[in-house]
This record gives structure tokens, C-alpha cells and sequence, in this order.
């Protein structure tokens, strides 16, 4: 977990918390509707790095770095705003060998609901995709066990995003020399691919990705100062005939104003709203909270 600061901290070495063009919310097209502290005392609480919203906006699932499968139940206001969550129930992944996950293996990243009930979810450290069927919680793998080596570490595939035609993608936390993210694509059985690059500035890293109600693409994003602390931007691509289009910001915080955001999911409310639903890793620190927020574009 240090060592993956200090990656961001690298890639923020020229921010110093100085406001920039989107902090103003000139480019803010999401309202922050809600933020909630979520804390519990459960063993193996914090590190939430993925996030899924159940059917009906009720429940969610998400992942930890320590390899926990959680399920939390919301509590909403009568305007529909999250106001509270509890922990319902957890369990641990298992590995190739039917052991839990430990270490090296367990640190789960980014969660996704499959059309069938099954869950998908990405890894760092030993990177891999796997697909779940809880309560069974041994993986079904989706490559062989060495496909992703050269990207084994602590920043590797932070997102996983399913598209409207059932694609798979996963995107590349640490963007390339020009600025880029780099994705790979499931091709089906044990095959992948290298994906159509994310354009990007190369400030921040990618730390989630979701399709929107709108047939775009969109990612999560942090920035970290060591002095003033996170920075979060969501921006969207749209989907041309031979890749992604350049990005637009929709929303980016304050240097320092919330944690360090990692899941997101995108989902409709009662009235077309689309929700755009975040979760914070509190990186087991005590000085870092686990944060739900929600954002809403009419």
C-alpha cells in the first residue's frame, strides 16, 4: 500500500495543490449529492478498492485489498441519498489451489456484476481476472496463470469495465510516456488483447472504470500531493469506430477535499438520473476515512 503512494505521489511530483481550470467547477457536469463515513468494526474493515451496486440500489459489493468479498446494505433518505451503510456479510476469495488468498494473491481491485448473477473481479500483485459465484468462492480464471506477469505489482489493473455488447476491459492504473492508459481486452476462453489507448495528460492514474447509461465510457481517476493529499476527476470517452475519443472532464475535486476515491459504479434512479456511486480506500490508516459519495447527472 506504501509503495503504491508513493507511485502516485511520482506521477503528482509537479502538483502542489494548486487549484487548476476544473477545480473551479467550470468543468463540473456531476452534483455531489451525498457523502457518507463508513466505519464497522468487522476484522479485515477498510482497503476498498472496487464497488458494485446491486440491483434496486439497496445493497453493494466491494472488494478489498486484502481480499475480501464485502456486502453492505444502504440506508437512503426519503430523496433517495444514501445516508448510511452496514456491513451484511464478507467473504474471502480463494486461489487456484482452493486456498484463501494471502499476500501477494489477495489484493483485489475492481468488482463487477455479470448479466448471469456471477461476479468478475481484477487483481494486482499476481494481476489476474476472475470470474466468482458467491457463495463459492473459488475463481474461475480467464487466462492462464502467467498471461500478466510483466505487470505483476502493485499497479496493474485497477479497473474492469464490462460494456452494453458484454466486452471486457480492464485499464492499466499508471498511464505511458505520452500521457496514455493502456487497455487490454477479453477475447473470450483464455485470450487477450491489447485495447485502443485512453488519451490523458499523464497527471493522473486510473483507478476505475464503468460504462454510463449513454454509451460512454468512464473512468475514475486520482491524483496524489503528499503535502495536500487526493485529488479525484472523473472523465468520459466516447466510442468512435476505431477506438476512444479525446477525454472530457466531468467532475474533479478540491486538492485534499475527500479521500482517496478507488471504485465506482454508474446506475439510474428512480427518475433517469444517472448516479454515479464512489467508494474510498482508507488504505488501513486512522487517519483516512472510507467514504461513499454519490453524484448525479440529470
Amino acid at each position: 500500500m506504501v509503495l503504491r503512494i508513493l507511485i502516485i505521489a511520482a506521477l503528482a511530483v509537479l502538483d502542489f495543490g494548486l487549484p487548476t481550470a476544473a477545480e473551479d467547477g467550470s468543468h463540473d457536469r456531476l452534483t455531489l449529492r451525498s457523502l457518507t463515513t463508513w466505519s464497522d468494526a468487522h476484522d479485515g474493515f477498510g482497503g476498498f478498492s472496487g464497488l458494485a451496486m446491486m440491483p434496486g440500489g439497496a445493497d453493494f459489493l466491494t472488494v478489498s485489498d486484502q481480499g475480501l468479498l464485502v456486502r453492505a446494505t444502504v440506508t437512503r433518505n426519503p430523496a433517495g441519498w444514501i445516508t448510511g451503510v452496514r456491513w451484511t456479510n464478507a467473504a474471502r476469495f480463494l486461489d487456484g489451489f482452493g486456498k484463501p488468498v494471502d499476500g501477494f494473491t489477495s489484493d483485489a481491485e475492481a468488482i463487477r456484476l455479470m448479466k448471469d448473477g456471477r461476479i468478475m473481479v481484477s487483481f494486482e500483485g499476481y494481476a489476474r481476472v476472475s470470474i466468482f459465484q458467491p457463495p463459492d468462492m473459488a475463481p474461475i480464471p480467464l487466462h492462464k496463470w502467467d498471461r500478466f506477469k510483466s505487470i505483476w505489482g502493485n499497479s496493474g489493473m485497477e479497473s474492469l469495465a464490462i460494456g452494453p455488447d458484454g466486452q471486457v476491459m480492464t485499464i492499466l492504473e499508471v498511464p505511458g510516456k505520452d500521457g496514455a492508459y493502456q487497455t487490454l481486452i477479453y477475447q473470450g476462453g483464455e485470450s487477450w488483447q491489447a485495447g485502443p489507448s485512453l488519451a490523458g495528460d499523464g497527471t493522473f492514474s486510473a483507478t476505475d472504470a464503468a460504462w454510463g447509461p449513454d454509451g460512454q465510457l468512464y473512468v475514475l481517476e486520482r491524483q496524489f500531493s503528499v503535502v495536500f493529499g487526493y485529488k479525484s476527476r472523473i472523465s468520459s470517452y466516447a466510442a468512435t469506430a476505431t477506438g476512444f475519443g479525446n477525454p472530457k472532464v466531468e467532475w474533479q475535486s478540491q486538492t485534499g477535499e475527500f479521500g482517496d476515491f478507488e471504485g465506482m459504479d454508474i446506475t439510474l434512479n428512480a427518475v433517469g438520473h444517472t448516479i454515479f456511486t464512489l467508494i474510498s480506500d482508507n488504505n488501513f490508516l486512522p487517519t483516512e476515512a472510507t467514504t461513499i459519495a454519490e453524484l448525479e447527472r440529470p
